[in-house]
């Protein structure tokens, strides 16, 4: 029997009913991006500006069933991946949900018949249509769904705008004991470059480790990240002050990954980690080579053990970067944005 359903809005998560939140992304088994301490550590140092969020909590007869983070977005299509979609957009605002730093957007949900799924996500999706509105952005839309999930159903059943935008990439880790074999399941071109670099690196005396975050160890990681993401015209997606606050603020979701050669920090990354799933958050390196090794290579294979080591039962690799992500055996899942609104 479909219940009444209620969509309460807050506009800071200290407003949230937090127990409610909480239920619902354990029931949903939602990503990190849904965590308590990932929302208000972006509510806090924001990796990108915004001008107002919305966390919009759904209820049916009483009972939490779903939930959404929201965000109005100075910049709704800061790389153009909408507008190069031939969705709406523009330079302006956008209320996005989730945000451009979250390759995983989803209507965290608990279990629920088909019919009455579909009746929470056409009403979550109208509530989110109706922020727009109140907060006059020319633009809502969620950004970055993967292709099977049903909120894409809701958003044509709605009249929204959609089209795919980009690949994200996964590796299922189907209960692998251990990193060797891991490497098992690879080509045998890729297995032998991955041994022959690791080999090298221990001759050169390389250092691997994993290792919660400090802000000195962050302003190094978020160096080496933007030197990388300055080849493909996307370093200010990592301001130094609001990536190391923002990573403080995670707490136990958070780990850095680096590669040691002597007294110099060659590679490193942020790694995310929820219960299931262990997230190639963001990283970079010095140098395409060192000591006839990669230590991009080095860094990807302490990041793949760390999460074999850690019982997790995926690796998250994000978007783009297809040939590197498939030759680690990745799997690739499109993605989808979908919008609603305009952009004159």
């Amino acid at each position: 029997m479909n219940g009444r359903l209620e969509i309460e809005v807050a506009e800071e998560f200290d407003k949230v009913d937090l127990e409610a939140w909480t239920e619902v992304v354990g029931a949903a088994a939602a990503p990190v991006h849904y965590a308590p301490a990932y929302l208000r550590a972006y509510q806090a140092s924001p990796l990108s500006p915004f001008g107002a969020v919305r966390y919009l909590t759904v209820r049916e007869s009483g009972r939490p069933v779903a939930v959404l983070p929201c965000y109005l977005q100075d910049r709704g299509d800061p790389y153009g991946a909408l507008a190069g979609a031939g969705l709406p957009a523009g330079p302006g605002p956008a209320l996005l949900a989730h945000n451009w730093y979250c390759y995983d957007t989803r209507v965290p949900m608990v279990s629920l018949p088909t019919e009455r799924r579909d009746r929470v996500l056409d009403a979550t999706l109208d509530a989110l249509a109706g922020q727009r509105q109140a907060v006059g952005a020319p633009l809502a839309g969620l950004v970055n769904v993967a292709g099977p999930d049903p909120v894409l159903a809701a958003a044509r059943r709605g009249g929204w705008r959609i089209a795919p935008i980009v690949a994200r990439y996964q590796l299922p880790l189907d209960g692998l004991p251990s990193y060797e074999s891991y490497l098992v399941t690879l080509g045998s071109r890729t297995r032998r470059t991955i041994r022959q670099y690791l080999r090298r690196a221990a001759d050169a005396g390389v250092t691997t480790s994993t290792e919660r975050p400090h802000p000195a160890l962050l302003r190094t990681v978020c160096t080496l990240s933007r030197e990388t993401a300055a080849k493909y015209g996307s370093a200010d997606m990592y301001p130094e002050q609001a990536f190391v606050d923002f990573v403080m603020g995670l707490g136990e979701h958070a780990r850095v990954v680096r590669v040691d050669h002597g007294d110099r920090t060659v590679a490193a990354a942020v790694v995310l980690l929820d219960a299931e799933r262990l997230h190639m958050w963001v990283g970079g390196t010095s140098h395409a080579t060192v000591a006839s090794y990669s230590p991009n290579y080095l860094l990807w294979a302490t990041e793949i053990r760390t999460a074999i080591e850690s019982g997790r039962q995926c690796v998250e690799g994000g978007r783009s970067n297809r040939p590197m992500k498939e030759r680690h055996g990745m799997r690739e899942l499109t993605l989808y944005a979908c919008v609603t609104g305009t952009c004159g």
